[in-house]
């Protein structure tokens, strides 16, 4: 009897997320909208320039009407195709550096938790996904540090004595489980 050989799983496919799409889909149709508007004004222009000056001249000269205007509509399209993809490169960077941008800070953020700092707000901004990433990160630090300063009031309350060392022992257990959902 044979025994099966065991194939790897495929590789999952993972997806962005739509909210962090959205915004750059957007900025990448402007630009190419704009790219085409620009395009059709100057080409525009420069039909209406050259059509009668070639009706005036004669199109004798030429075999179809593509000739009178294939250099002009050679440059501009050159142009259109510079153009956008400059503008697309430069969207590129600035969503790289302001992705770059909130992982930092994300990763600061959360750094400074693990030094103890529970207080300062993460503040990440730019783009969606991580502004709702560094709100959750906030969320949750206010609870802890809220939860922090409960323990140490009941500490302090427990510091200040007057209690049965029974009711000091329960009320001690029940503080260090409260420590250890924080701390682990």
């Amino acid at each position: 009897m044979k025994t099966p050989v065991l194939r790897p799983s495929p590789p999952r496919i993972r997806y962005v997320s739509p909210r962090f799409q959205g915004p750059a889909v957007v900025a990448f149709a402007v630009i190419i909208a704009l790219g085409g508007a620009i395009f059709w004004k100057l080409v525009d222009g420069e039909f209406r320039r050259i059509f009668p000056l070639a009706a005036i001249q004669g199109h004798y000269m030429f075999d179809s009407a593509f000739d009178i205007v294939r250099d002009l509509l050679a440059w501009h399209l050159a142009g259109l195709f510079v153009g956008v993809f400059l503008a697309g490169s430069i969207l590129v960077l600035l969503l790289v550096a302001a992705a770059r941008r909130g992982i930092g800070k994300a990763v600061a953020s959360l750094r400074a938790a693990a030094d103890g700092d529970l207080s300062t707000p993460t503040g990440m901004g730019t783009i969606g996904e991580f502004d709702r990433f560094g709100k959750k990160i906030d969320a949750v630090r206010s609870d802890t540090l809220a939860s922090v300063l409960k323990i140490r009031s009941e500490v302090a309350a427990l510091a200040t004595g007057g209690i049965s060392p029974e009711e000091f022992r329960l009320r001690w257990d029940e503080l260090k489980h409260r420590i250890r959902r924080i701390a682990p």
